[in-house]
């Protein structure tokens, strides 16, 4: 899924000289990222394009057209029927050229579910960092690693700068289908909308839980409840939400290994029993057409803390859906209102009587 860059730089001069002043009560280090980062940023900005511009091409690719005008509308309905904020985001696109947008790195201890964590103005504690320049990314990851951590590097396709810039639609995303580019356009806009600091699983499964709700939603409305679309793509939420529970389950084993009094070489070959026995549930529960990059990688602490991102507090989110009729517009309204508070999530759970969530925060 679709991931914002950690650091959003403001535009303008001034303003990415503030950011730059926050940040230099962190360390030089902070500095330095994040200018890297304003200058990849800078370069989007300034390559966009409105996307009335590109529907006006007679030589569009084909199916771009299409893709791009349910692009506006996705932005019109999820504003009108759902709440979320619009802005001027995808609005406009940026042509990536056959490249990547961004790439993401995070990192783990090999014997602890816990990400290791980067602070930052703005965002607070993000557990992964956002790269523009891919060999940037390749050498941080090459650090971590060599410094003894899990890591994980994958790219990026689309990002929310959480309402700084109008972000552009980049042509990579039109490589998806349109049902999945309809997902990403609500689930970064769910990033706008709501935005708790330092909480990015929170804000991931929120928006993952959004983004799929909304675009079945949608889906109904364009196309009717029998349509084979809605089926196949329901079908696909739901082995996604089965994946999340042998995910959950891998991690209250782990948590359970790690926790142990073992010799750490003892947990290093006891966590490989259990990534392989996920893995062989994952295969048994799931048709293989249906299978995923989890059926077969290499997996590492990293890899299984960014799955669980997205997805560990989705449950939750489904159980305040439920108690408030199953009304999309009414979850957002009520997380909208709830993220002013210090605990925004106790806070839901205690309006709707519903236990909070376990998990981590990041």
């Amino acid at each position: 899924m679709p991931v914002p860059v950690p650091v959003p730089v403001p535009a303008r001069p001034r303003r990415i000289a503030f950011a730059l002043l926050l940040a230099a009560t962190s360390s030089c280090t902070t500095v330095g990222y994040i200018a890297r980062q304003a200058r990849g940023q800078l370069r989007v900005l300034r390559g966009r394009v409105p996307i009335t511009r590109v529907l006006a091409r007679r030589d569009l690719p084909a199916g771009w057209r299409e893709k791009l005008r349910l692009v506006l509308l996705a932005r019109r309905w999820a504003h009108d029927n759902i709440g979320l904020v619009r802005t001027a985001a995808y609005t406009t696109f940026y042509d990536t050229r056959g490249d990547e947008v961004a790439w993401n790195v995070s990192a783990a201890p090999k014997t602890a579910l816990r990400p290791k964590l980067w602070r930052f103005p703005i965002v607070g504690a993000v557990p992964y960092l956002g790269f523009f320049r891919k060999a940037d990314a390749v050498a941080r990851e090459r650090g971590l690693r060599e410094r003894g951590y899990d890591t994980l590097m994958r790219p990026v396709a689309a990002y929310s700068s959480l309402g700084f810039f109008a972000d552009p639609l980049f042509s990579a995303m039109l490589d998806h289908s349109r049902w999945r580019l309809v997902e990403t356009v609500i689930h970064e806009m769910t990033h706008t909308t709501i935005f708790l600091r330092g909480r990015v699983a929170f804000n991931e499964s929120l928006a993952t839980f959004i983004g799929q709700r909304g675009t079945l939603a949608l889906m109904v409305q364009l196309l009717g409840p029998l349509h084979p679309d809605v089926a196949r793509v329901r079908r696909s939420f739901r082995r996604g939400r089965r994946q999340a529970r042998i995910v959950t389950d891998l991690f209250a084993k782990l948590r359970a290994l790690y926790a142990s009094k073992v010799s750490r070489a003892a947990k290093l070959a006891g966590r490989e029993k259990l990534f392989a026995a996920a893995q062989a549930r994952y295969r048994r529960e799931i048709p293989r057409q249906q299978w995923g990059s989890f059926a077969t990688r290499e997996l590492n602490n990293a890899i299984l803390l960014s799955y669980g991102r997205y997805n560990r507090g989705v449950e939750f989110h489904q159980r305040v859906y439920q108690r408030l009729g199953r009304r999309l517009d009414a979850l957002v309204s009520v997380y909208r209102r709830a993220q002013h508070f210090d605990d925004p999530i106790a806070t839901v759970a205690r309006k709707l009587r519903l236990k909070p969530p376990d998990g981590p925060r990041n």
